[in-house]
């Protein structure tokens, strides 16, 4: 029997796999590029063909009868990608919020989530700030779930290499880590403030959980389709307290104020606030429900966040006075104040340096940044266009530009910058 000439383009191939993959997961193929979910196909199904033998066919119903063959292939399409004190204005905003609530309610501990938490960077990051802000380990309690055993076994081993710790503020490291193996370990005093649970988040009962004061679901939601998306944030509801926060990436705002969330107002760190109502769920609309599987592969969260930083800046504990004038015309001070939440003077900083560099990519990108902050949709397009102008490489400013074309309903424009982002990834490798 002669081999087909190219499997991969038959009715039955990657077409197929990109169809199985969405009912699973609700992942739209083309939010991270139908060519990485071919390559993650090939991948998987050159090693099973190793080990099994088989056509394309075979493999196709190998995924969908094994559900431990299915989640080899979602790991394969799903790779994480975070950092510590990744947004540090969300872990700032955390901490601060988190002593308000301790001075209110002085008897009940501190909960709060990750979902999904990757390789642990996130979780172990809002430890770290809570300490920091004073706060004893005893008072608070972190739990993090993901889908992935092999990011949680990363995460519970809590060592890290140099990529988990980016940008120039790495006091933090150290403070609570220590050189070991090529890479920097944990404090366990850190460590062991955090609870790692294989999860499946849409799976998850409510009811059996006592509710999270803060959520940090981050830089996930993007990948999903409309459905999946109603779905995660049903279940995010209902285990988000009564007057609690949950945490979203940067391009994942707009979403959550369509859907009635309140914006906490804290800029930069989208955060946004369950309303004190009587009501069990936030989203009273005609939402649909889980969606529903056809395989007996369990719906799954993957582990994933691969959006990029919003500034690259150090976390900030504290407001400092409002300066009305940019002393300099250092682009990292309007960052500075940009993360310290003066959204003025940090616009007038950046385009103070903008006078002086006036072909400077990064300062339109942080300009985009901080209109996206002010809820400036418009305004924000424009600087994060201006960006790509100067340098058609930004890849923050594609992949920003990607998720506004997103919400506007241009998936056909959208889809074009991720894939000239996804370019722009894979040559710096």
């Amino acid at each position: 029997m002669s081999a087909r000439p190219n499997a991969f383009d038959e009715p039955s191939g990657i077409g197929g796999f990109i169809d199985l993959l969405h009912r699973t997961i609700g992942l739209d193929a083309e939010s991270i590029g139908a060519n990485s979910v071919s390559r993650a196909v090939r991948e998987r199904y050159s090693l099973w063909r190793d080990r099994e033998g088989g056509t394309l066919d075979d493999y196709y119903r190998a995924v969908t009868q094994d559900p431990s063959c299915m989640q080899e292939l979602i790991e394969a399409v799903v790779v994480p990608e975070t950092w510590f004190f990744r947004d540090p204005e969300a872990f700032a905003a955390l901490a601060r919020l988190a002593r308000v609530r301790l001075h209110e309610r002085p008897a009940r501990p501190i909960r709060v989530l990750s979902a999904p938490c990757s390789t642990g960077e996130e979780a172990y990051t809002v430890a770290m700030s809570l300490i920091e802000a004073g706060i004893p380990a005893e008072r608070f309690a972190i739990d993090a779930i993901d889908v992935s055993e092999r990011a949680l076994a990363i995460a519970r081993r809590a060592h890290y290499g140099r990529n988990a710790f980016r940008g120039r503020a790495l006091g933090y490291r150290d403070r609570h880590f220590r050189a070991a193996e090529g890479g920097w370990q944990l404090d366990p005093a850190i460590a062991q403030g955090v609870r790692f649970t294989q999860a499946n988040l849409l799976q998850l009962d409510a009811h059996a959980f006592e509710r999270f004061d803060f959520i940090l679901c981050r830089n996930v939601l993007i990948y999903f389709d409309r459905d999946t998306q109603c779905a995660v944030l049903r279940v995010l509801d209902g285990l988000l307290a009564q007057g609690g926060t949950l945490f979203v990436g940067p391009a994942e705002t707009g979403l959550l104020m369509r859907e009635g969330m309140s914006s906490a107002n804290i800029p930069l760190a989208f955060a946004f606030n369950r309303p004190e109502r009587a009501s069990t769920n936030v989203f009273n609309g005609a939402w649909p429900g889980v969606p529903a599987i056809k395989t007996p592969t369990p719906f799954v969260l993957p582990a994933w966040a691969s959006a990029p930083p919003v500034a690259r800046a150090k976390p900030v504990a504290v407001e400092a006075p409002v300066r009305t004038r940019p002393a300099n015309n250092d682009l990292a001070q309007a960052r500075e104040l940009a993360d310290a939440g003066q959204l003025d003077a940090a616009a007038l900083a950046a385009r103070h340096y903008l006078g002086a560099n006036p072909s400077n990519a990064d300062a339109y990108y942080l300009l985009g940044v901080i209109a996206d902050a002010r809820g400036a949709q418009q305004e924000s397009r424009g600087h994060y266009r201006r960006a790509l102008y100067l340098d058609p490489a930004h890849r923050e400013a594609l992949t920003h530009l990607a998720a506004c074309l997103s919400l506007d309903g241009d998936e056909s424009g959208a889809r074009l910058l991720r894939a000239r982002a996804e370019r722009v990834t894979g040559s710096a490798r």
